[in-house]
């Protein structure tokens, strides 16, 4: 043996702080891809949100012209029912005197409405009401 001693070969501090730089390096990287990703997603919410809003506005104005539609179409229907109503009615005082309109009103089974316009017809029988049992 030699007088030499056998240094056992140290190993340099370079080498696992440069393999943990790398490694905060890239998870840093990974988390800066990760905001990136939501900031695109955040971004096209916000976009799908304005869409949706202005969709929605455009809908609600529709909904309102509709509805002016409808009330001048309800205003029409109940006219027509007056007018109808007050054919029907001179026919059925008409009926008194003339027989073609009697056979009219009888044919078409004509009649005046009820003064209670909730009231059911004759030939419908209104709901039967719970009975409460005694006990």
């Amino acid at each position: 043996m030699s007088s030499e001693s056998v240094a056992a070969p140290r190993m340099s501090v370079h080498l696992p702080v440069g393999l943990l730089s790398l490694s905060i390096a890239i998870f840093i990287a990974s988390q800066i891809g990760a905001a990136n990703r939501v900031k695109d997603t955040m971004n096209w919410q916000l976009e799908s949100l304005e869409k949706q809003s202005a969709q929605l506005k455009d809908a609600k104005k529709q909904f309102e012209v509709q509805l002016n539609k409808r009330d001048d179409q309800v205003k029409q229907a109940a006219a027509i029912q007056q007018q109808y109503q007050a054919l029907l009615n001179d026919v059925l005082d008409l009926s008194k005197s003339d027989p073609d309109a009697a056979k009219i009103v009888e044919k078409y089974k004509v009649q005046r409405a009820a003064a209670d316009s909730t009231a059911p017809a004759e030939g419908e029988k209104k709901p039967d009401e719970p009975k409460a049992e005694a006990k």
